[in-house]
């Protein structure tokens, strides 16, 4: 795909409740982008806090993504302003940052993402006005998307919802499930409450929510309620259940 980014998927799924298949990736390559964007996957999310890679494997990433026509999500290790601006610079649309704790935290972040009058983004001659990111229209384009998943976060919900340019929330429930139980349950009732409640207010609000889901009987039932953004695992663990299963079948019962 050539030019700019025209559409912007994200705010147009949400628009028309279409929800969008995230591919989250940790291996960070782009030849597995081009494959994922060929396997038909909506967007993706290239995670600089738990994955693999810096900034030449993002620029890599994110040129990869722009090819295959997939809007990216780059998630950052950190609310720092110079390296949202970075990821923003090199093409992302969206900024994800994770262990927000509060309204303030989140406000931070919002003006490291938003050009002025809104925030203090730096300006400079980069990547992104490849894609749409001119400074024109930067701030309606871009996404900034604090993740919930700290007691906190979830507490000042409304707060953090309500503040203008925070335009996307991630739901993490490893995370979340650390905060609200003290182990690592997805799946327990706290965090399956805390779901619903984060989901209802950004529908309520108008923020679209991304919801990352452990593997795919968990993103069932986000899809048939149309969350969304979902994404269902990730690049590591869809390599490894797949290299798994090809040396099981290659297997030769003696």
């Amino acid at each position: 795909m050539s030019g700019a980014l025209r559409e912007d998927r994200f705010r147009q799924a949400a628009k028309y409740r279409r929800t969008l298949f995230n591919a989250w990736l940790t291996l960070n390559n782009p030849f597995l982008i081009e494959l994922i964007g060929g396997a038909g996957w909506d967007c993706v999310t290239i995670d600089q806090q738990h994955g693999v890679g810096g900034n030449d494997s993002l620029l890599g990433c994110l040129t990869a993504a722009r090819a295959c026509g997939l809007p990216a999500i780059v998630r950052v290790a950190d609310n720092d302003a110079g390296a949202i601006g970075r990821a923003l610079d090199a093409g992302a649309q969206g900024v994800m940052c994770p262990a927000i704790a509060n309204v303030e935290d989140a406000e931070r972040f919002v003006q490291a993402v938003k050009y002025p009058p809104r925030g203090q983004r730096s300006f400079g001659p980069h990547r992104a006005h490849l894609q749409g990111d001119a400074f024109a229209t930067a701030n309606d384009w871009t996404i900034a998307c604090p993740q919930i998943e700290t007691r906190g976060a979830l507490d000042q919900l409304d707060d953090i919802l309500a503040l203008d340019g925070v335009d996307m929330v991630c739901f993490g429930p490893s995370g979340l499930s650390l905060a609200l139980t003290g182990r690592l349950d997805s799946r327990a009732p706290e965090v399956k409450k805390a779901m619903t409640q984060v989901l209802s207010k950004c529908r309520e609000m108008s923020v679209i929510a991304l919801v990352f889901a452990d593997d795919l009987s968990d993103a069932k039932p986000l899809v048939a309620d149309r969350c969304d953004v979902v994404a269902a695992g990730t690049d590591a663990g869809w390599f490894a259940q797949a290299a798994a299963q090809a040396r099981a079948a290659a297997t030769i019962n003696s």
